[in-house]
């Protein structure tokens, strides 16, 4: 993205001459996005918070006129990176939307799907996800909604061409001779050179269950997510704390006479004892206007309806607990 739309040549001295760079992200972005633009030499400034609706959802007035302020003054916008389930509660922004606005503004468009790219598939899943099939490029982790082991991420890339143009290197001693063979080298296509087989673990996998069993188990992941959701409405002295976005919840626990800052620490106190209790592994979510909520992500295709009505349970029962001391 940014050598292609900002013209930069990464071999020639001086190439981050010029008017600075604007990639534009929601307010609810993953910190990644900030770490690459300091890699990438545009230092994290470089990075505009777009403010989102109730929804957590991208705003596309603002991002507009977030574009518009941005070129009077001089700077250059390269790209929006849409998010497909954001960190805090699995919102997806407006991606059809957003593909219309780049290409009038003449913008590249990336989707981090880290978490949601692959509930595309689900029956369930929102209908804006289908629209990342004309993003520039996505990134989405096997890891994640694939449940394969550790560390296998996978990047797509519109123009593959693209990645040579950044990461290729030629020397003598690496001599490869494309037109004779035709493989390729994903030294080339990445700033890594030494690699493990990363692929062979998500292949087998494909192979093993399939696009059918993959959206089954997704599927289930969004239904039991959905199961609790309804149960923390139900349940009393817990309350949603923002619109259930694929399977990540987030809920408050509010016993009736603790209020303020005392609120705000049971939310905490609440999350170490699920975890020290081994009941869940749940974490929290920072949410705007709303302090800190106990953040749920079902991501495992063993998660049943019990394992989420045990937490909410005890969500609820450790929060009536700790309010009334000891």
């Amino acid at each position: 993205m940014r050598d292609r739309m900002a013209g930069w040549d990464v071999r020639t001295a001086g190439t981050n001459a010029g008017p600075h760079l604007r990639l534009y992200v929601s307010e609810e972005l993953h910190y990644c996005h900030q770490q690459a633009a300091e890699l990438l030499g545009m230092g994290r400034e470089a990075l505009r918070l777009v403010p989102t609706d109730e929804a957590y959802r991208m705003q596309l007035n603002a991002l507009q006129e977030m574009i518009a302020a941005d070129r009077a003054t001089g700077d250059k916008p390269i790209g929006v990176i849409a998010s497909a389930g954001t960190i805090g509660t699995g919102a997806v922004d407006p991606i059809p939307a957003l593909r219309e606005l780049t290409r009038a503004e003449g913008l590249w468009l990336h989707v981090d799907g880290a978490y949601g790219a692959f509930a595309a598939i689900a029956p369930s899943a929102p209908p804006e996800l289908r629209a990342m099939a004309e993003a520039d490029s996505i990134a989405c982790d096997p890891h994640k909604w694939l449940f394969a082991p550790i560390d296998a991420g996978v990047t797509l890339v519109r123009e593959p061409g693209l990645l040579e143009r950044s990461f290729a290197f030629h020397a003598a001693y690496l001599h490869h001779d494309r037109e004779a063979d035709a493989r390729v080298d994903l030294a080339e296509l990445s700033p890594e050179n030494s690699r493990r087989a990363r692929g062979l673990k998500v292949w087998a996998s494909l192979l093993a269950y399939g696009a059918d069993g993959y959206r089954e188990m997704i599927e289930q992941n969004i239904q039991i997510a959905a199961h609790l959701e309804r149960l923390v409405e139900e349940t009393d002295d817990l309350v949603l704390a923002a619109p259930r976005g694929l399977s990540i919840v987030c809920w408050r626990v509010e016993p009736p006479g603790i209020q303020g800052e005392a609120l705000e620490a049971l939310q905490h106190r609440v999350i170490e004892e699920l975890q020290r209790s081994g009941i869940a592994m749940v974490s929290n979510a920072r949410l705007k206007g709303g302090g800190t909520a106990i953040r749920a992500c079902v991501v495992n295709f063993r998660t049943g309806e019990e394992d989420v009505e045990a937490v909410a349970a005890a969500s609820a029962e450790i929060g009536r607990k700790l309010a009334a001391g000891p």
